[in-house]
């Protein structure tokens, strides 16, 4: 049995964060691949989700991730592919279960003019994503494979992605520039948060601003520093549930780029990736979506542009709900209630399936964009919901407020 190690980094950031089993390089990279090419890409529950074919079958729908060293499908594309799958052992992820998982071979797949020949993959179970993305397509990840070969600026504005072969990128701009390490697959930069230093995973599969590890938070009293008394599921990766204190950061340096006014998670969770001690945390989309950014692989260089969102104040979820969704896309359902928050206030408990909010029927809204709307809609307006429980239905007036 091959054994895979850990499963790498945000998500699934599902926090996303998920993170996914190392894969083997492909043997080759189709050499008629463009030297500069863009792609417009899906921003879902603050992930980039692009389109890729595998097999001349397609377009499935992937996330693009920093965090992953390889390439990951999901067991229902295997299916469909008619892949033959071999077990590979099993792995962490950010949730606290071990998960399974398998190896297959890809013959091609092909994202946006690059392409990629005889791509070993991992198989997941990715049944799990509903938790996250709702009725939205997730059937697979893509990181190292990519990043390695081409130099990838995201445009959050614009939800673009330019990619430029290595050799034909010249930097001559006013970013900032900004170097990383790679002990793995993803880029690890030297940072500072409120004065604290530390080594962090720049991850664009982490969900939000700053998921602080364990050890880097008991060894610098990172709870008491910040006063972190709310706590709850505040995301869902591969393994399951992902459990946090929430608190408001001051200022968090990466060299010359400066972001201030986060929210942070302090991991809470007992296993998983979020207990390991080689990284301080992961920095995720909300502080990365304030820059046109890019991924230079080939330098060890992340270059960071100011874009229209700088400066945006960060805010997390302003119900205190963590909310999944059936796999029929029938209703949405309560799968944490933060203690002391909005939703807890009105009497919403775990368990609750949601028919509508609003008025409008759940079967009808999609997830994720919910999820987003209700982190920013402003403090004080309110969110109806119809909620049935024990085969009775009940109405909760939910007040938005900023958790910390």
């Amino acid at each position: 049995m091959r054994n895979q190690g850990l499963i790498f980094a945000g998500l699934l950031t599902l926090c996303c964060c998920a993170h996914v089993f190392a894969a083997a390089a492909p043997k080759h990279v189709v050499s008629d691949a463009k030297t500069v090419f863009t792609l417009p890409f899906d921003l879902v529950d603050n992930r980039v989700f692009v389109e890729v074919r595998l097999n001349s079958r397609g377009p499935f729908h992937f996330l693009l991730d920093t965090g992953a060293g390889g390439v990951t499908v999901s067991a229902d594309v295997a299916q469909q592919l008619g892949l033959q799958v071999g077990d590979t052992g099993q792995g962490w992820g950010v949730g606290e279960k071990a998960v399974r998982a398998g190896q297959a071979q890809i013959a091609q797949l092909q994202i946006g003019d690059l392409a990629f020949a005889d791509m070993e993959a991992s198989v997941m179970d990715l049944s799990d994503a509903p938790q996250v993305f709702g009725t939205k397509p997730f059937d697979g990840i893509i990181g190292l494979p990519v990043f390695e070969r081409m130099v990838v600026k995201h445009d959050y504005v614009n939800r673009v992605l330019t990619f430029t072969a290595p050799d034909k990128f010249d930097y001559a701009g006013a970013g900032v520039i900004v170097h990383f390490e790679r002990p793995r697959q993803i880029p690890v930069v030297a940072a500072s948060l409120d004065g604290v230093a530390g080594d962090f995973g720049v991850d664009t599969g982490a969900r939000s601003s700053l998921l602080l590890y364990g050890p880097f938070c008991v060894q610098n009293n990172l709870q008491e520093k910040y006063g972190a008394k709310l706590e709850g599921v505040t995301g869902w990766g591969i393994g399951g549930p992902v459990r946090s204190l929430l608190a408001r950061a001051g200022t968090l340096q990466i060299g010359e780029v400066t972001v201030r006014d986060l929210v942070i998670r302090l991991s809470a969770q007992k296993t998983g990736l979020t207990t390991s001690s080689a990284m301080a945390g992961l920095i995720g989309p909300d502080v990365l979506s304030q820059f046109d950014v890019t991924f230079d692989y080939s330098r060890t260089r992340i270059i960071f542009e100011k874009n229209k969102d700088y400066g945006r104040r960060d805010s997390y979820d302003r119900a205190g709900i963590w909310m999944g969704q059936a796999r029929d896309g029938k209703h949405f359902t309560v799968v944490d209630v933060i203690a002391g928050g909005p939703g807890a206030a009105a009497g919403v408990k775990p368990g609750d399936q949601i028919l509508a909010i609003n008025g409008e029927n759940t079967a009808n809204l999609i997830l994720p964009d919910e999820r987003e709307s209700i982190r920013r809609e402003p403090v004080g307006d309110k969110l109806t919901l119809l909620l049935e429980s024990g085969g009775k239905r009940r109405t909760a007036v939910v007040a938005l407020k900023d958790l910390v």
